[in-house]
């Protein structure tokens, strides 16, 4: 399996940890790397992104983690799904439709790795589902879904993907359990403000790796996925990530990244301009090929 081997700085602020030694929760030939200026936790050897195309799309390693926790610790399996089973069953909430309903205008709406598209195609008919997914399996049925409805699906890489759409497209973008997938979420989230409108919202869905649940459990948390997920965001660097990449928090309480929980959310909006935001990330890359 191939994998990069040129991950040395960290996605949120740039450090470079080469010289660090590996995080005691790697999971070799997987190397976790904690930054020493912001405590970032991520991955510094992922896989290609041709790999996670063919060898490891997420439909593959989803159903593979699966099935080794469940082979590990069948009753533990069982009693962890049950209280989000039971959650569903009482509330009946889909708290991402709550948040789209809330605060996206009508029009296009951008789902980065929409899978199968099942979730897009929940929404109201005032939003028209588009997506970009890596998997060519999942794609070609998110964009049978979506077609109908106007909308529409690239397969591919995502930054390359935003950069072949229009500027201020979109009333809205998604990055539900995608942002610890993509080793540069911080190159995403200026090609997502470039695609956006500048009443546009973001909302975001990542694993919460301050919880207690991580704290308890160590490296058995649920929250682990080798190799696909490569980003560990607490809420103050998922924070700073959106700050740096030219946006500002909408809506980030305490109930949206609860230490009980294994997840967070975030609404975020633009704060800067594009340009601004282009001059930015160019001083960073300088920064990073100086180090």
């Amino acid at each position: 399996m191939q994998v990069c081997t040129e991950r040395a700085a960290c996605p949120v602020c740039g450090t470079s940890n080469l010289g660090q030694d590996p995080h005691p929760y790697s999971r070799l030939p997987w190397i976790l790397k904690q930054c020493t200026q912001c405590s970032m936790l991520y991955l510094e050897n992922p896989p290609a992104s041709a790999v996670l195309e063919e060898e490891l799309p997420w439909e593959k390693t989803f159903a593979a983690e699966s099935q080794n926790r469940h082979a590990r610790n069948p009753l533990l399996y069982k009693l962890g799904r049950m209280p989000k089973a039971w959650v569903q069953a009482v509330f009946k909430r889909d708290k991402l439709l709550s948040l789209v309903n809330r605060y996206f205008a009508p029009g296009q709406i951008l789902d980065l790795g929409c899978a199968d598209g099942h979730t897009l195609a929940a929404f109201p008919p005032n939003h028209i589902p588009c997506g970009i997914e890596i998997s060519k399996e999942l794609s070609k049925v998110a964009t049978a879904c979506f077609a109908p409805r106007g909308g529409f699906v690239i397969q591919g890489d995502a930054p390359l993907a935003m950069s072949q759409l229009p500027p201020n497209s979109f009333t809205g973008i998604i990055m539900s359990s995608y942002l610890e997938h993509d080793t540069r979420a911080h190159e995403v989230l200026v090609a997502a403000r470039n695609v956006m409108k500048d009443t546009a919202k973001l909302v975001v869905k990542v694993p919460n790796y301050a919880c207690w649940n991580r704290v308890l459990r160590g490296r058995q948390w649920c929250g682990f996925r080798f190799p696909d997920h490569v980003n560990y965001f607490t809420p103050k660097t998922l924070t700073i990530l959106l700050w740096n990449a030219g946006f500002r928090i909408h809506h980030f309480g305490f109930a949206d990244h609860l230490p009980t929980s294994d997840t967070m959310w975030v609404v975020a909006e633009p704060a800067e301009t594009v340009p601004a935001i282009q001059e930015k990330a160019e001083r960073r890359t300088l920064r990073l090929q100086a180090q």
